[in-house]
């Protein structure tokens, strides 16, 4: 399988940002893809997985806006051997969907937890309290969840107790950058108050604390009927996702 950069064009936003300029990536043009947006349909799962099939998870993965964010559900089912997660994200994405169980952005964690059989560990990094208190409470038992309430705190024993107690084995990061404040990144969803400065010292104590096996990023600002994207919106995604893509490479 090939390790690489992917992007994955659901919105058309990439075409608008700048930091991939002189740098080699794969682009997948999947705005070709029905059923996609916010939730993704049965035959769009089985046309996703067919155009990822070469890909391996352990490239750094774009994956457009939130809307997206359960895209992270197929990289995962490519890793066979049994690894942790660690998501940076204002929003639990553990919820019960709204359509039959018909995946979404706001669920996919929840189904990795209930199938994927080499999933051993997770950490959910941002979400408020109120979020957390919302989750099933069987599944949320088997969450480490660092809140934002916590964050704001310096509460960080919780991060530092799971690193250590999952260091042998490896891991996979998927960052939402609505966890981040709105001076560092504008997305489509209500966002957190992360500071990009101190997901960065977290991404990198974790990745000298264990094996990293791949990454994602997704919270990109796309064009709607509802809102233009000011331009200097783009240039604050530009400016991140740069930052972020250079922790991995």
């Amino acid at each position: 399988m090939k390790k690489q950069t992917i992007i994955m064009d659901f919105s058309g936003i990439y075409r608008e940002e700048s930091f991939l300029e002189n740098r080699e990536v794969c682009w997948l043009d999947c705005r070709d893809i029905s059923g996609v947006n916010g939730y993704c349909s049965d035959d769009a799962q089985e046309e996703i997985r067919k155009r990822i099939q070469e890909y391996s998870y352990e490239g750094i993965h774009f994956l457009d806006s939130g809307n997206y964010h359960y895209l992270s559900k197929f990289w995962l089912e490519k890793i066979q051997e049994p690894f942790s997660l660690v998501v940076f994200d204002h929003h639990t994405d553990m919820q019960e969907s709204a359509f039959f169980g018909m995946l979404s952005c706001g669920s996919w964690i929840k189904e990795v937890l209930e199938n994927n059989r080499y999933l051993k560990a997770v950490c959910i990094i941002g979400p408020p309290q109120e979020a957390v208190e919302q989750c099933e409470p069987t599944l949320a038992s088997k969450v480490v969840f660092l809140t934002q309430e916590e964050l704001n705190q310096g509460k960080k024993e919780k991060w530092k107790a799971f690193l250590e107690r999952h260091q042998e084995l490896p891991m996979y990061v998927s960052i939402d950058k609505d966890v981040l404040c709105q001076e560092d990144a504008r997305t489509n969803w209500d966002q957190g108050d992360m500071k990009l400065e101190e997901m960065e010292l977290m991404v990198e104590e974790l990745l000298n604390r264990g094996v990293f096996l791949g990454a994602d990023i997704c919270g990109e600002n796309p064009q709607d009927t509802s809102k233009i994207t000011e331009k200097a919106e783009i240039e604050i995604n530009c400016k991140t996702n740069r930052r972020i893509w250079n922790l991995f490479i």
